[in-house]
């Protein structure tokens, strides 16, 4: 699969995070066991449109965007590791398996995915 193509498929799954996150997420809980709030629902919707910014751009700026955004979630991970929330956002519980998997398929876009020649 190319950069573009995992830009777009993750951003799809964050807008389909970021909508259960806004709407459906009875008692602050998406799916009943991923914490939420409309905090993180907003990031989710925002990274959403970087990685489509990625995907509708070019193959550079979609491991560009993967490699920013990639490095973030390994950043929340590490720190939902010792804290359950941070900067008002619920970093703890299965947020940090959901913001490793991020990281490590965002992360595999920016270096395990061929370069096209400009």
């Amino acid at each position: 699969m190319s950069a573009r193509g995992i830009d777009l498929a993750m951003g799809l799954v964050f807008a389909l995070l970021a909508i259960l996150g806004l709407f459906f997420a009875p008692g602050g809980l998406i799916l009943g066991f991923i914490p939420s709030n409309t905090g993180l629902a907003l990031v989710y919707l925002i990274t959403t449109v970087v990685l489509l910014y990625g995907y509708f751009t070019s193959d550079r700026l979609a491991h560009m965007v993967a490699a920013i955004i990639g490095l973030v979630f390994a950043a929340l991970a590490i720190i939902g590791l010792f804290t359950g929330s941070f900067l008002g956002l619920p970093t703890g519980g299965w947020n940090i398996v959901v913001n490793l998997i991020a990281a490590v398929v965002l992360i595999y876009n920016w270096l395990g995915t061929p370069r096209k020649a400009v």
